[in-house]
């Protein structure tokens, strides 16, 4: 007699919980939550404004309607955007969790300069308080741009390697080939690195030379335990 008991209740736990989890989808699906708030953080220099129009999400919609992968990606499309979350939360609003990209130099080309992060996304025309990199092989380019030339890679990791005595008095990175990277500092010394090889070691003798307190027009490390020094 005890194993009919057992079976009806079994049988009764299951239908409780189809019933809820039907219950679910009708709520879920129903016209009662509707979009009523879209809410926008972790943005500092995309504006709010520029997220609502990516996301293109209309007031009063079906939540269920609302797909946040392709919300994500619309998103992600700003140039200053790295990565988007979207969220649903219940009853009425969607929450939109911005990641921007960070900026780490400004590229000169045809004339205008091109705040970059460092994997060459263009985030926006003009900048400042950034170093400087020159001489690309490239003409124009718009936000949401990336800058692929292997000058500008040979650049960033000269630049990222510069020790604070050296970056402190940087006016610019010139990069005209990856083998061929220049620093140019503020006094007008122009420092010769080559390509990316052996960036301590070329580091370090341009240190000792500058520490002596000598000025000079130009230095070149290509080979670093050879350097030829210009003084001025």
């Amino acid at each position: 007699m005890k194993a009919p008991v057992k079976l009806r209740a079994v049988l009764a736990v299951a239908v409780a919980a189809i019933a809820v989890a039907a219950g679910g989808v009708a709520v879920w699906n129903s016209s009662w939550l509707k979009l009523g708030v879209v809410q926008v953080v972790g943005n500092h220099h995309v504006q709010t404004s520029q997220v609502l129009g990516a996301a293109a999400l209309s007031r009063g919609v079906r939540l269920s309607s609302v797909s946040s992968s392709l919300v994500a990606a619309r998103v992600e499309a700003l140039p200053w955007v790295a990565s988007a979350t979207v969220t649903h939360v219940l009853p009425s609003r969607v929450r939109i969790a911005v990641r921007e990209r960070t900026p780490v130099a400004v590229v000169q080309a045809g004339g205008r300069g091109y705040l970059v992060d460092g994997q060459g996304v263009v985030l926006q025309e003009g900048g400042s308080g950034y170093p400087v990199v020159a001489g690309l092989p490239l003409a124009v380019a718009v936000p949401g741009d990336r800058i692929t030339p292997p000058a500008f890679a040979a650049a960033l990791r000269v630049l990222e390697s510069l020790p604070p005595a050296i970056r402190g008095r940087l006016a610019a990175v010139n990069a005209s080939s990856p083998d061929l990277v220049t620093v140019a500092l503020t006094d007008r010394t122009s420092i010769v690195y080559g390509g990316t090889e052996s960036l301590g070691d070329k580091n370090y003798a341009v240190s000792a030379l500058l520490a002596g307190g000598q000025t000079y027009t130009s230095i070149d490390v290509r080979a670093p335990s050879r350097p030829a020094a210009h003084p001025r």
